[in-house]
């Protein structure tokens, strides 16, 4: 199992590309900004090594935790330092010997991913902490644990879980802090952080227990994704590739995969109709219950260039109120042109149909997200949140 060596950094501390502080002075090291939520959303759309699946909440829970941990005095922290090893991690702190990896994961707390989400996320926080030759991996979590998270914790011994509570808590004596972790979980302090006054974390540290990967079943459906090339050829291989990938996806959230139906009139034939579970995610909750589609149309266009608003007016034409059809999801190897985004706003404010377009990069990243033990719905909700958000007159 490879570990960080001495002879890699000049002082043994782990800074990945970064000069150390103790080699080199404080004076030639550029000053951490403060992160603020507006900051990290800054941060994130001028961010150029990111999936489109890289959500502006998760980057901004990575960016607050990192502040968080500058605050609370601990030494040489990075926030993803590029490469260490071979592996990426979200943020590391702490001396060679005595080296914490932390990899975090933005849940919706309203509406938290299944266990299976947290159990592969616990998989690859261990796997990649162990390879590291970390003292202390961490898991910090945007939700609160719950009973059924707890259960799956128990498992990873080797994995210390900071959840929602706990993030409060260590925050405790930041009042500022405080207020942004409030405003990006979209949650009051707990009771028992109001009055608390933290001092540095205590860490636990691992066993030297591996964890047992499960097959990373994300990576072979974007691996097969990807090979596929465009054009009328291959539109049936893009298909079953993009119901596959969707399966995996939202598996606890949608059922019924009603391939290639048409309508009665057989006018018109849809590539997929799934209907959305009664306990489905938040996101999918909100197409159930606040725009009243109960079902879900699917389209898969194998285009060699961006979809243009010809296809959106067919897509919109498979979208019936009256038949509980008012949201289509369009999958597409690239984003769609300008023409189309303004039919997509112009459905959803004349005529309440929402139709999301998705492009094959962000697929293939929330797949490979997932395998990582990230919540596809999470990053789904938030695509939904700002289109309505900024939908216009």
């Amino acid at each position: 199992m490879p570990v960080l060596r001495p002879e890699n950094f000049p002082c043994g501390t782990l800074l990945g590309s970064s000069p150390c502080t103790r080699c080199y002075g404080v004076s030639n090291i550029p000053a951490k900004p403060t992160v603020t939520i507006a900051f990290a959303m800054e941060a994130f759309m001028n961010s150029k090594n990111r999936g489109g699946a890289y959500i502006r909440a998760a980057y901004a829970f990575t960016s607050l935790l990192a502040d968080l941990l500058r605050r609370l005095g601990e030494h040489n922290v990075l926030e993803e330092p590029e490469d260490i090893l071979g592996l990426e991690p979200d943020i590391v702190f702490g001396r060679r010997d005595a080296l914490t990896m932390v990899e975090t994961k933005f849940y919706r707390r309203s509406s938290p991913p299944p266990s299976s989400t947290f159990k592969r996320a616990l998989e690859h926080t261990a796997d990649r902490g162990i390879r590291m030759g970390a003292s202390t991996i961490v898991l910090a979590i945007s939700c609160p644990m719950g009973s059924r998270f707890m259960n799956v914790a128990e498992a990873f011994p080797t994995v210390k879980v900071w959840d929602e509570t706990k993030l409060f808590e260590m925050a405790a004596p930041f009042p500022d802090i405080l207020a942004q972790l409030e405003e990006l979980l979209e949650a009051d302090t707990p009771k028992s952080a109001e009055t608390l006054s933290l001092g540095l974390p205590t860490f636990m540290r691992r066993s030297a227990t591996d964890a047992t990967a499960e097959p990373k079943r994300g990576k072979v459906l974007a691996d097969a994704l990807a090979a596929i090339d465009r054009g009328r050829e291959m539109a049936t291989d893009f298909e079953n590739a993009c119901i596959n990938a969707l399966k995996y996806l939202f598996e606890h959230d949608l059922h019924g995969w009603h391939e290639q139906s048409r309508t009665i009139d057989t006018l018109h034939r849809r590539d997929l109709v799934c209907r959305i579970l009664a306990k489905a995610a938040e996101v999918w909750r909100l197409m159930l219950e606040d725009l009243g589609s109960r079902y879900v149309v699917f389209e898969f266009k194998n285009y060699s260039k961006s979809i243009t608003q010809n296809e959106i007016v067919t897509t919109e034409r498979y979208l019936y109120p009256s038949a509980l059809r008012k949201v289509a999801i369009v999958i597409s190897h690239e984003d769609c042109a300008d023409s189309a985004k303004a039919v997509i706003a112009g459905a959803m404010r004349e005529h309440g149909k929402l139709i999301i377009p998705l492009s094959v990069p962000e697929i293939i990243d929330l797949l490979n997200s997932k395998d990582e033990g990230s919540d596809p719905n999470a990053y789904l909700f938030e695509r939904v949140d700002q289109f309505l958000l900024g939908l216009g007159r």
